[in-house]
């Protein structure tokens, strides 16, 4: 046997047994950083079918007019749950589309659940969605959707704050395109912005765990 196998082997033993010293004193001070770290910036995992923003901002203040001609502002998403969609009446599918996958999801939910909920439709195209066309366009889905739309500049500030986009193309002229974000976006009831219906979901034709997600959020 090597005469210096003892003392390798004791070198050894002092350097593990370091380590774990070492190990045992640091676990609890990494495990006391994790439960004390702050939960509001911890994700949301609780739902299959939303995404739970970790911070929620506030939404500031805004003046656009809704379907009927009546003044929207910030106020008016308070009280309530609010599913805000951004689109433009011109647009040839993926409008159209979501907001009927939307009335399916409204028509499925109880009545005291729906009474918790506004179905918010935001023109970004106001050049063409006066207040009477959102009227009637709106028609061809559920009576208790609200479309809201105004001034560019109000606009530009509620898309930003709840975490969309939107472009113009005008250079196509008199029939041209807007691109924009396709989320269904979640104001809460003191309008903050509270999260989104993950992608893919509203498309699904089983709404009923979307249907319970959305009413286990407003109770």
């Amino acid at each position: 046997m090597n005469k210096f196998a003892p003392y390798i082997l004791i070198s050894f033993a002092l350097i593990g047994g370091f380590y774990l010293k070492n190990y045992l004193e640091l676990k609890p001070i990494n495990e006391t950083i994790n439960s004390t770290s702050d939960s509001k910036n911890k994700i949301d995992n609780r739902f299959d079918s939303l995404l739970i923003y970790p911070k929620k901002n506030l939404i500031s203040d805004f003046s656009l007019t809704d379907h009927n001609g009546n003044s929207f502002e910030t106020s008016h998403f308070k009280g309530r749950w609010n599913l805000i969609f951004s689109g433009y009446t011109n647009c040839p599918d993926v409008c159209p589309n979501t907001l009927t996958q939307m009335t399916q999801m409204y028509q499925a939910m109880e009545q005291s659940t729906r009474d918790k909920f506004q179905i918010i439709f935001l023109s970004v195209d106001p050049a063409r969605d006066t207040p009477d066309h959102l009227k009637q366009y709106l028609d061809y889905f559920h009576p208790d959707f609200i479309g809201i739309s105004g001034k560019k500049l109000q606009i530009d500030g509620l898309v930003k704050d709840l975490g969309g986009i939107y472009s113009i193309n005008q250079e196509e002229g008199e029939f041209y395109t807007v691109d924009h974000s396709a989320r269904i976006f979640i104001v809460g009831p003191i309008a903050e912005r509270f999260g989104i219906i993950k992608s893919g979901i509203i498309n699904q034709k089983d709404k009923r765990q979307l249907v319970a997600d959305l009413t286990q959020i407003a109770k």
